[in-house]
């Protein structure tokens, strides 16, 4: 019986794990769909779809499933509308909560992030009430030893000559922030310096954050998880300390 167990549980874990892996490549299908229709196919010019395709081929999405989501896009397939929101919620403790996402049905999905706040403690909040408290960010991430022949010393200097906002290097990792509409400017200024960038992106940074107690982090854990593993989300902006 023991043995069974065991196997009904790594049975579960595999699952479980093959799902979230599921979730991951329908929310970057959605997000390479969104960006193609928003500005064209072409990846030289379209800053958004570069950066969705990156981190597509870095999660390992299938590069037929790139394509084909590319020639849909491009009008050579069926394609149904997508669409962009930002919902605005809040829970205990003065917590705020942005869920950035894509949907085919903005009803629908809606009605199911209501769901999730009601039955764990949130509730959804008027839409601009809470956004004030969030600034969009660009965000860069490199890696140190593929940009050869640099020494810790010389990206430093890059990256504060290239003007980013900000900038940790941690183990192999080069992350960087920027104000957003100087995101491409900065990459291409690190490039230039020969700087490997191997992703970008975008975050909501609370401008004013808060700190819970341990106790307080872990009620509202499963909001928190609930909400991201939500097909429809794609990302998940909290006013909490990191």
């Amino acid at each position: 019986m023991a043995g069974h167990s065991h196997w009904k549980q790594v049975k579960h874990k595999k699952g479980a794990a093959d799902a979230k892996r599921g979730q991951l490549f329908s929310k970057l299908v959605k997000e390479i769909a969104v960006a193609a229709r928003e500005g064209g196919v072409n990846t030289e010019t379209n800053v958004r779809l570069r950066a969705a395709m990156e981190r597509s081929r870095q999660e390992g999405l299938p590069k037929d499933n790139i394509e084909r989501v590319l020639e849909r896009a491009s009008g050579k397939g069926d394609a149904g509308e997508l669409f962009e929101f930002l919902y605005e919620a809040t829970a205990p403790n003065s917590v705020m909560i942005l869920v950035e996402g894509i949907t085919d049905s903005k009803n629908r999905t809606l009605a199911e992030i209501k769901h999730i706040l009601a039955e764990r403690g949130g509730r959804l909040a008027e839409q601009g009430s809470l956004s004030w408290n969030f600034e969009k960010v660009g965000t860069l991430a490199g890696s140190v030893s593929a940009s050869e022949g640099k020494t810790r010393e010389n990206i430093e200097l890059a990256v504060i000559e290239s003007g980013a906002s900000d900038f940790k290097i941690e183990d192999n990792t080069l992350t960087i922030e920027t104000v957003f509409a100087e995101r491409e400017r900065v990459r291409a200024a690190l490039e230039a310096h020969g700087i490997t960038i191997t992703s970008v992106g975008h975050e909501y940074k609370p401008k004013t954050a808060i700190v819970l107690t341990d106790d307080a982090r872990a009620a509202l854990e499963p909001l928190l998880d609930a909400l991201a593993e939500h097909p429809d989300a794609q990302e998940i902006y909290t006013n909490l300390e990191n």
